[in-house]
């Protein structure tokens, strides 16, 4: 089985693609189903069909399902919540808010993942494709069980203990809600799941995301950033998509514009080497339904099996060490005589002779400074270490 995980900036194009993935996957025999963890929805726009929360076939090897996120909330964390809102009621707040402050912002999300790895425990698909919320979106709910996991190791073994000695007497003194067992159990459980769904994302063998762009400033620095992330936490990536190229015969109204594409074109090349570039073209007409979704399948992948890894070896990555992070480099047929490094706030600038390659930075290396670089199995290990202190 696969999972392919198709993320990229908001207003890029990534369902249509993701939705055309999958349909190429069809069409090539596997079974497949493409599921929406997007809370604003629009898989089922993409594909022409109204979708349920449950999958429903739409195509010969095809199914799709947009999560209920409200639902699997409730299924995974229902009791919790309930137990949260009990403790707003006894602290006096409205009925209406209990509910909303119940929950932890951004679980509705989280737990559709759960979703995910429920299709691959029942192995009734050969490929999952996930049209995933936007990137900065995605990247928060991929970190969060690693954040859990975090909180339940440290504080859950002593929030057992603790209730067992304090809520016999604090029942005779108050009439507080006191978490009983079964909270703390739905809670373990909950995170638990979270925890397997993570182990799964981040197997390599299994799953790949690919992000998706468009040949935009703002939005190719975005995907600089999310291939970092996605480096950092462990996520394999086997390819960029390039969406909505326009083409050599446009007016003048987007003449500026596809001078603008053809200037950042190349500059995407470098900055994403050696991962391969998936490029489709500007439709004329908004991409909707099997026949627009299948021309664009033709596009992306050509002859190309879009269920196999695309790309499978060394990547940008990040690496913790006792005193820091590094940051792994691939630089085939590069020497460390021809390499220089410059450090701007989040952005590093790394050139190879004329060739250069800008790397935006996430937060934990941004903090640090590059003190040193070699060269290893023809990568790059760039150190990064806190300042001395003056």
């Amino acid at each position: 089985m696969r999972i392919l995980f198709y993320t990229g900036k908001g207003g890029v194009g990534k369902t249509s693609v993701a939705a055309a993935s999958a349909l190429r996957c069809a069409q090539l025999g596997y079974r497949t189903i493409v599921l929406s963890t997007d809370a604003a929805h629009s898989l089922g726009d993409s594909l022409g069909v109204d979708l349920r929360a449950e999958p429903m076939q739409v195509a010969p090897n095809l199914w799709a399902q947009e999560i209920n996120a409200l639902h699997e909330l409730e299924s995974s964390w229902g009791v919790v919540s309930r137990y949260l809102a009990d403790l707003l009621a006894w602290q006096g707040v409205e009925t209406i808010a209990q509910g909303e402050l119940s929950v932890i912002p951004g679980t509705e999300e989280l737990f559709s993942l759960l979703q995910i790895k429920r299709h691959y425990d029942e192995g009734k698909y050969d490929v999952i494709v996930v049209d995933a919320a936007p990137t900065g979106e995605t990247l928060r709910l991929l970190s969060l069980p690693d954040v859990m996991r975090w909180w339940i190791a440290r504080l859950f073994p002593i929030a057992r203990a603790l209730l067992r000695v304090v809520r016999p007497v604090a029942r005779r003194v108050t009439d507080m809600p006191i978490a009983d067992d079964d909270v703390l159990a739905s809670a373990q459980q909950a995170i638990d799941a979270l925890i397997d769904v993570r182990q799964l994302l981040t197997n390599q063998q299994i799953c790949t995301a690919r992000i998706v762009m468009n040949l935009e400033k703002m939005v190719i620095r975005e995907a600089q950033r999310s291939l970092t992330y996605l480096s950092l936490f462990g996520y394999a990536v086997d390819a960029i998509v390039v969406n909505r190229i326009l083409p050599p015969e446009v007016d003048a109204h987007f003449g500026q514009w596809r001078a603008m594409q053809q200037q950042y074109a190349p500059m995407v090349e470098e900055m994403f080497e050696p991962l391969p570039i998936l490029r489709a073209p500007h439709f004329s007409q908004e991409v909707v339904g099997v026949e627009l979704l299948s021309k664009l399948a033709d596009h992306l992948f050509d002859k190309h099996d879009p269920a196999a890894f695309l790309y499978q070896g060394p990547t940008q990555r990040v690496e913790k060490t006792p005193d820091g992070y590094d940051l792994i480099v691939p630089l085939p047929f590069a020497s460390e005589d021809q390499v220089h490094l410059a450090q701007s706030d989040d952005e590093l600038l790394i050139s190879v002779g004329w060739h250069r390659h800008r790397i935006v930075l996430p937060q934990s290396l941004a903090r640090l400074r590059a003190q040193d670089a070699f060269f290893e199995d023809s990568s790059l290990r760039v150190i990064f270490r806190r300042e001395a202190a003056a």
